[in-house]
């Protein structure tokens, strides 16, 4: 298990109740493979490639009080199957649609871990989880809990 720390100044002034943990774990068998300090408040953006379209998409996403994640905005270059257009508020800028305020809730977030889609994570613009990090074609499942 590989444990990241990161200091942001921001953090040095958050109470122990606003610290949390993200845990990236194998979602088959619960073994933990990644954990990273937060804080409730933070913005976690989850950046691929997309496998057919070969651009990219972003989903960003706000760690809520609950422990839960809450989906603030997507962007992707062209709408497909599954895209959520029904909800938000859509604006195109760089060539990428976005929707903002989507105000979804999710206690997880799982994917299939591919290099070639280029998987990344950023926590408050700070990368935190890069393609290697996490084995190939491996079913992840990323939790946040109380530290």
């Amino acid at each position: 298990m590989m444990i990241l720390a990161f200091t942001f100044t921001a953090s040095l002034f958050q109470s122990d109740e606003e610290q949390v943990r993200l845990i990236f774990e194998e979602a088959r068998t619960g073994e933990v493979l990644l954990e990273a300090e937060a804080n409730r408040g933070d913005r976690l953006t989850f950046s691929w490639i997309h496998s057919v379209e070969k651009t990219p998409w972003n989903e960003t996403y706000e760690i809520q009080e609950d422990n839960r994640l809450l989906l603030k905005s997507t962007s992707f270059a062209s709408y497909g199957a599954g895209v959520p257009h029904q909800k938000g508020e859509m604006k195109i800028e760089n060539g990428l649609i976005t929707y903002d305020n989507i105000d979804e809730h999710f206690n997880s977030l799982s994917w299939i871990h591919s290099h070639e889609a280029k998987h990344e994570m950023n926590l408050n613009n700070e990368i935190i989880l890069s393609v290697n990090d996490l084995p190939h074609h491996e079913a992840i499942r990323l939790t946040v809990e109380k530290r």
